[in-house]
């Protein structure tokens, strides 16, 4: 069934995904190619657009990271094509160098960057407000605030990308991303673009003089200079900011917002029947700051609130504007303590925040709700992060332990990377003492064993996140001599974003076959000279591989490759096939808990009156792993029918 992304007529309401909507965006604005690298909370953008690429004629790839990405993107719009590089906040880390460059150029297409930043970090190291990279790089930010303007700011992006010949990013936030929305759709205007060369760059400076040097970046910085102080005009004309004005008696608090918090203001202001009675000012964009525009709204304000998603961006910018404009102008918001510099915005912190500014007492809970809530606390168990049942990574890093433990005493040094293996810093396992970020081990591990550390020094790092980032540390290993210990999680899918192909996989974005790229042969070509591929499942082999890395000279490579768990039950289901769970042989476990404190797979349990171990049938993936696990000989593969485990 065709998606309605691809299908949807114009003035047709669809119930859309944030991301979804700005796939549809792209397909609405004859975007034709587009890239990216998995990263949650974007990895639906190109999920989505990947499912109807050959139909609308689009090219969608997964990169091999955000910084490839995002270079395909300048390619295409280097050659007249309307591109997209979608990512998450962290991932835009990983372009500053092409972005740098890029907007010294200017392209005959638009080149739209699309920002998914993480407030609270339901998905993130950190809490990263990429308004700020916008603003470093000097290229236009716009902000949508709900799942409709996602989709229609799109086209808007691209719009002022081309007038004003710069990149412009998009900046979403989780609550945009992941939320669904009512979305009106437009026009599909899908028409392929004869690619040709064009490049301000080459035609005016190369050509021109005959070398880019110190003679012209400065005439380079002053032409983007120029180009921003047209983005406002802009930005104005094609309806980017929301005003609501107040009459002159109410004219003493205003209130400016962005993004998703917007909703909440406006939430608030019709829940208290406020609308038209207190100023609002709604900004779509927000880097350049639109000082005209701010200016002429809070001008006549003795006080101003600022309600906005992550970093004070627009507080600090306006409390700088207030200098000159009206220096005993009040400004309220994240700065003053008035809001949280930390942690998602939610109706509730608005309510308190507004109505303490405008004289109000705040919502209550109402009791009846209140003890709802009160209830169903009790009701939820506390659980830490896990890996799943069946998880390949978990019995790797069992089988690493038991390597320590016989090789160097259980002393030793592990760096972890991001993915689903990062789970393995938790308890029962706590294999990984520290982790940073993607590729991070591999080059953290380099420098600790440079500083002489003598006991093992091992890198954790995952398939996706190896061909992502974890190639240069490792020749880096050989280069340097470090005499590291590289531990490759090998579960042939970029698991933690939503099993997305990477070049291990044999597979494009589009499910088209391609060639797989080794792991090993890799490894082999950065000069390590040992290297061992085992099945984490079969315990024996794998402890006995990690002990012979441990133990050789130099550094090692050791590949533990199984496909995901979650990925396998999914083949399973498709073929009908059933798992025989494993059972617990209640005469011969005497209740020693090596199972559930050592190994901790979610499918086993402790029956605290009984004193003995229970595997849940349902969650069971018949891995096998805690047979060799268990000291006793007491759990086995039993005849129990596996069941349906949707």
């Amino acid at each position: 069934m065709t998606h309605p992304i691809a299908k949807g007529l114009p003035g047709e309401r669809v119930l859309l995904l944030g991301n979804e909507a700005i796939a549809r965006g792209a397909v609405e604005s004859n975007i034709e190619v587009v890239a990216s690298y998995p990263g949650t909370p974007a990895s639906e953008i190109v999920d989505t657009l990947a499912l109807v690429a050959d139909e609308v004629g689009m090219h969608v790839q997964w990169s091999t990271n955000e910084m490839v990405a995002f270079e395909v993107a300048i390619g295409g719009a280097l050659f007249g094509k309307r591109s997209l590089a979608s990512m998450k906040h962290i991932g835009g880390n990983w372009i500053v160098d092409p972005l740098m460059h890029a907007v010294y150029h200017g392209f005959n297409a638009g080149l739209l960057l699309v920002s998914a930043d993480d407030p609270s970090g339901h998905s993130s190291a950190n809490e990263q407000d990429n308004r700020y990279l916008a603003l470093m790089a000097e290229i236009p930010a716009l902000e949508p605030s709900d799942v409709q303007e996602a989709k229609d700011y799109v086209c808007l992006a691209l719009e002022i990308s081309e007038e004003i010949r710069l990149p412009v990013m998009l900046r979403l936030v989780t609550r945009i991303c992941h939320s669904r929305g009512d979305v009106v759709l437009g026009k599909v205007e899908r028409h392929p673009t004869e690619p040709k060369f064009h490049d301000d760059y080459y035609s005016n400076f190369v050509l021109g003089d005959g070398i880019v040097g110190p003679k012209v970046i400065p005439e380079m910085h002053a032409i983007l200079h120029e180009k921003l102080r047209r983005v406002e005009e802009v930005a104005v004309r094609k309806g980017l900011f929301l005003v609501e004005r107040c009459s002159k008696r109410a004219k003493k608090v205003g209130i400016i917002t962005s993004s998703a918090p917007a909703n909440y203001v406006l939430d608030y202001l019709k829940r208290r029947g406020l609308r038209g009675k207190v100023a609002l000012l709604k900004l779509g964009l927000t880097n350049p700051f639109p000082e005209r525009t701010v200016s002429d709204f809070a001008k006549d304000f003795k006080e101003i609130v600022v309600v906005e998603e992550g970093e004070p961006f627009i507080e600090r910018h306006l409390t700088a504007l207030a200098k000159d404009l009206r220096p005993s102008l009040k400004i309220y918001g994240k700065l003053t303590g008035h809001l949280p510099r930390t942690g998602e915005l939610n109706y509730s912190t608005v309510d308190k925040f507004l109505s303490g500014m405008l004289k109000l007492d705040p919502e209550t809970v109402p009791p009846e709700k209140a003890e709802v809530m009160d209830a169903t606390s009790r009701l939820l168990t506390p659980r830490i992060l896990t890996m799943c049942a069946g998880c390949p990574h978990r019995a790797a890093y069992y089988a690493a332990k038991k390597a320590t433990r016989t090789v160097a005493n259980a002393r030793y040094i592990a760096m972890g990377d991001i993915g689903c293996y990062t789970l393995g810093m938790y308890p029962p396992l706590k294999f990984m003492q520290d982790v940073f970020c993607m590729g991070g081990s591999i080059g953290v591990a380099n420098g600790i064993a440079d500083a002489g550390f003598k006991d093992p020094v091992l890198a954790t790092i995952g398939d996706s996140t190896f061909y992502h980032a974890g190639i240069p540390a490792l020749i880096n290993a050989t280069f340097n001599q470090a005499n590291i210990k590289v531990m490759v999680l090998d579960n042939e899918v970029t698991a933690m974003t939503g099993y997305q192909p990477h070049p291990g996989c044999g597979e494009t974005a589009t499910h088209k076959p391609t060639k797989r790229v080794s792991i090993e042969e890799i490894s082999k070509a950065c000069g390590i000279e040992f290297i061992r591929i085992v099945d984490p499942y079969d315990m024996k082999s794998s402890v006995a591989a990690m002990e012979d890395a441990l133990r050789f000279n130099g550094p090692a490579v050791v590949i533990f490759r199984r496909l995901c768990s979650q990925e396998y039950l999914r083949k399973l289901r498709r073929t009908g096939q059933e798992i025989v769970p494993c059972v617990v042989d209640e005469e011969k476990c005497i209740g020693c808990r090596t199972c559930v404190a050592a190994f901790g797979c979610p499918a086993m349990g402790f029956d605290r009156e009984r004193k003995r171990s229970f595997i849940d049938p349902l969650a069971c993936m018949d891995c096998g792993v805690c047979i060799d696990v268990c000291p006793q000989g007491a759990i086995a593969r039993g005849q129990v029918k596996g069941g349906d485990r949707s």
